[in-house]
């Protein structure tokens, strides 16, 4: 048990036991889509060999999970998976300067200080973000998940003779990309830069100082909700709405027009969590990125640049490795904003 449960975070994983996989699987499981990216490394950077995207038909994530581990083939790999929304938290707290291994043995004991959980009902684990000023207290990241919510992930994957290697949480296998690859030409800044994973009920908005996260949060509007209301202005059935979020045609205004309460909402908690952040930290937000399969509505990131009165851009992390000759680029251009955190658990295998 304790195999999956030793760490969330990148900067730990020399604990893990020594790899011998020849790929690493990331396995991003959701409400309504199950992602799968296999990565491979190479001399000079990272590949994508394999990849897919499977819905979740009637609630049957067993049958996605099937349907995507067919693709795979034989050989040896490393498999990570990670669990998010209700029940998984995530903060970022001020203590006195002492090794990793104390802050986790004493975290261990005081977590309920800090999250609204009891302490028998989580696992949890700390990240050192910052302790190069000795004289200021350091600052840890510290992440729990219900204890429920682990274990159920653990026997639905079990039950398939999946044997995984680590979960982690879905913030922070996306930091891990950005912590491994950089975020690439989008995110460059002085500023803070600020990401904004948007997914099918849940957001996460994660901000960034120099390529470590110093704020995380879950905003809960999603696709769905931009789906809902398209299919109540115009009309038109839930698959006719999710395909019009992107393929507007003529009907762009119309898109936008349903969508703005939802767009507002996740505008209203950015702005909320931008006058935390630069107020605590004394640092201003640069620019957003955008990422998640829900970011592609059309019109979007001009929509929140107006209203946030900062660049907005999409971040696909995808562009931040290579991808095999045996896989069709356009096809994977098509769903890329969909596999951050897949990616990010793939690189889990590699320091």
């Amino acid at each position: 048990m304790n195999k999956f449960l030793d760490s969330y975070f990148k900067t730990i994983k020399k604990f893990l036991p020594e790899k011998t996989s020849e790929t690493s699987v990331g396995i991003d499981i959701g409400s309504g889509e199950c992602k799968l990216i296999e990565l491979q490394k190479k001399a000079d950077g990272y590949e994508v060999v394999n990849w897919s995207i499977r819905p979740v038909d009637n609630n049957d994530i067993p049958a996605a999970l099937k349907a995507m581990l067919a693709k795979l083939g034989s050989g040896k790999r490393s498999i990570y998976t990670s669990v998010s929304g209700r029940g998984t938290l995530i903060r970022y707290i001020e203590l006195p300067h002492m090794s990793l291994e104390d802050i986790k043995s004493s975290f261990s004991l005081e977590a309920d200080k800090y999250f609204p959980f009891a302490q028998n009902e989580i696992y949890s684990d700390c990240f050192i973000v910052d302790n190069e000023n000795k004289k200021k207290p350091m600052y840890i990241m510290a992440a729990v998940a219900k204890k429920d919510m682990v274990d159920q992930r653990i026997k639905l994957l079990s039950d398939m003779g999946i044997k995984v290697d680590f979960i982690g949480l879905n913030p922070v296998a996306l930091a891990n990309v950005i912590n491994v690859l950089g975020v690439g030409e989008e995110g460059k800044s002085d500023k803070a830069v600020a990401v904004l994973d948007i997914g099918g009920s849940i957001s996460n908005l994660s901000i960034f100082i120099k390529g470590n996260p110093w704020f995380t949060r879950d905003i809960f509007v999603g696709g769905k909700d931009f789906t809902k209301r398209i299919s109540n202005l115009l009309g038109v059935d839930m698959n006719q709405a999710e395909m019009l979020k992107t393929s507007p045609g003529d009907q762009l205004e119309k898109i936008l027009e349903a969508c703005d309460s939802a767009v507002m909402n996740i505008v209203q908690e950015i702005k909320l969590s931008f006058d935390y952040f630069t107020t605590e930290r004394n640092l201003e937000i640069g620019k957003l990125l955008l990422t998640g399969g829900a970011s592609r509505l059309e019109g979007l990131p001009e929509r929140m640049a107006k209203h946030l009165e900062i660049p907005v851009n999409y971040w696909d992390p995808i562009n931040l490795v290579k991808v095999s000759s045996d896989l069709s680029k356009d096809e994977l251009k098509k769903e890329s904003l969909k596999l951050g955190v897949a990616l990010g658990l793939a690189l889990y295998n590699y320091d």
